[in-house]
């Protein structure tokens, strides 16, 4: 790609076209799977929903831009082949959410990743580096923020908002470009192919206990967790269903009252949550809890001994990091220490990490 300087990529942004047609989908993803790199990005609302609403969907080829609006009828499939494209790698930073959103638009994810997060990390930037610092940082190139909490939804979209959306990917081919010679020339390249793509298959083969999102719950005893359990599984199902916060169907000190008096609690709830849920939560306290319910390991208290190799590992890292030039958490954080000594063999001890580390439980 040629140079990009700031003045181009604010002409670029001002120029950012507007995608809400078939036809100028189609032709853009032609277009899209013709290069090398292809920058991403998704606006969205959450705040009212389980799932996230799409908003807007942002493309960069690195030298223009093209805003995609999510809530227009147009042929997905177009960008889900786009993702898909073997030889169009694409790019994002902290990609987080935005698998999520692009999955509910066109069942499809990015891949070949390139993560730019993940590959200033592991040239030894902070971790949760953000975009714009590393624009500018690189670049010398200041760009517009606060915007991400706006409603994307709403149309038409504010000038200033476009201008966010749009300098949200202009900089992210030439950002993967860069990275990617600095990674190549110490080796990490590879690392980085390696992170994205367990990244990929984490989205879909991880899934979360949803006892585990209960705040509080790692205090309760076995018999009182299998209950939480219960509940918080039922909890989910019904957001789910309702497309719902979790907060909005029950809320994490709501269940654990549940969980300590029984159907007792069932009167301290809203009445509107009485008349929709109490049936079906006197139910559940008395069926009680599943008899084959196990702990979640991240639920077992540590012993002595667990917090001592943990420890111990903990200062193997750092010195293994300290010779690498990263963060320590770029290698494994406390919490992925935590399930190699409770005896767990995380996939990522047998990649790059597993070669330069010996860890074991």
């Amino acid at each position: 790609m040629p140079p990009l300087n700031s003045s181009a990529a604010e002409q670029a942004m001002a120029d950012a076209a507007w995608v809400d047609a078939h036809p100028a989908l189609s032709e853009a993803a032609a277009h899209w799977q013709s290069r090398p790199w292809l920058g991403l990005d998704t606006e969205f609302v959450r705040e009212r929903t389980y799932y996230p609403r799409p908003g807007l969907v942002q493309v960069s080829d690195g030298e223009r831009i093209w805003l995609v609006d999510a809530l227009a009828d147009l042929p997905w499939p177009a960008l889900a082949e786009t993702l898909s494209h073997p030889h169009t790698t694409k790019v994002l930073h902290s990609v987080g959410e935005d698998l999520e959103v692009l999955r509910l638009l066109t069942q499809g994810q990015p891949q070949p990743l390139f993560d730019t997060q993940i590959a200033a990390a592991l040239l030894g930037r902070p971790l949760q580096l953000r975009y714009e610092h590393l624009v500018e940082e690189i670049f010398a190139a200041a760009l517009p923020g606060g915007k991400a909490r706006s409603d994307w939804c709403q149309r038409p979209l504010a000038d200033d908002l476009l201008q966010y959306a749009a300098a949200d990917v202009v900089w992210l081919p030439r950002l993967a470009e860069h990275l990617a010679e600095q990674l190549q020339a110490c080796g990490r390249l590879s690392w980085l192919e390696e992170d994205c793509n367990r990244l990929l298959r984490s989205a879909h083969t991880d899934p979360i206990d949803p006892v585990m999102r209960v705040k509080g719950a790692a205090g309760l005893d076995d018999e009182a967790l299998a209950m939480a359990s219960q509940l918080a599984t039922w909890r989910d199902e019904v957001a789910q269903a309702r497309d719902l916060p979790r907060s909005f169907v029950l809320r994490d000190e709501q269940l654990l009252a549940l969980v300590k008096e029984g159907a007792s609690a069932l009167s301290a709830l809203p009445m509107p949550a009485q008349r929709r849920h109490g049936a079906a939560l006197r139910a559940l306290l008395q069926a009680g809890p599943d008899p084959d319910f196990t702990r979640p390991l991240e639920l077992v208290a540590l012993t002595p001994e667990d917090r001592a190799a943990i420890k111990t590992l903990q200062d193997q890292v750092a010195k293994t990091a300290a010779e690498l030039g990263v963060e320590p958490a770029v290698l494994a954080s406390k919490k992925q220490l935590t399930r190699v000594v409770r005896g767990e063999r995380p996939d990522w001890l047998s990649g790059w990490r597993g070669e330069i580390l010996s860890l074991s439980g």
